[in-house]
């Protein structure tokens, strides 16, 4: 079994700090799925098929595309404050 200790230098590792309270919440929501792994181990598979696809049949039931209500790009840039040779121009986001 896990103690707090274990789940806060876990937690360090990650690069973030956890509170007494996260981590024994933390650490209950890890007995808990423990126990239901342990159920799990208990089924007997020995006599199951293993299979690629959850269904007997394949279900492929896509529509076909069919384009409908289009616009222009010119209708699409209308209220956007910076756009540069046709496009949508955004603040970067990535440092």
């Amino acid at each position: 079994m896990k103690d707090i200790a274990y789940f806060k230098k876990l937690a360090h590792q990650l690069m973030f700090d956890l509170s007494d309270d996260e981590a024994k919440d933390i650490m209950n929501e890890f007995e808990t799925l423990t126990e239901q792994l342990k159920l799990l181990e208990k089924i007997d598979t020995a006599n199951v098929e293993e299979m690629v696809y959850p269904f007997e049949d394949e279900t492929s039931f896509l529509r076909e595309d069919v384009v409908t209500n289009v616009i222009s790009q010119q209708d699409a840039l209308a209220n956007v404050k910076n756009s540069t040779e046709g496009h949508f121009v955004v603040p970067k986001v990535v440092k």
